[in-house]
């Protein structure tokens, strides 16, 4: 079957689990650091993209409103 599974059980072969052990990043802070970064830079992107859209929304209801006769404002 497969090298790394022992057929006798369902449980991974110890070579498999060493190998697993080795993965594990040695600083958990490493980690979280990578992830509060890639957090603030993806929050930052997004108010960027919200900023730019409350803009561009501005601008339109600007234009929209310059462009309509004034009789039709007198809502």
């Amino acid at each position: 079957m497969y090298p790394d599974f022992n057929v006798g059980s369902s449980e991974p072969s110890a070579a498999r689990s060493k190998r697993n052990e080795l993965e594990i990043l040695p600083n958990p802070c490493l980690a979280a650091d990578g992830f509060n970064i890639w957090w603030q830079k993806t929050a930052a992107q997004s108010m960027a993209m919200v900023s730019e859209a409350s803009d561009l929304m501005r601008a339109h209801r600007l234009v929209s409103s310059a462009r309509q006769p004034r009789a039709r404002q007198a809502h």
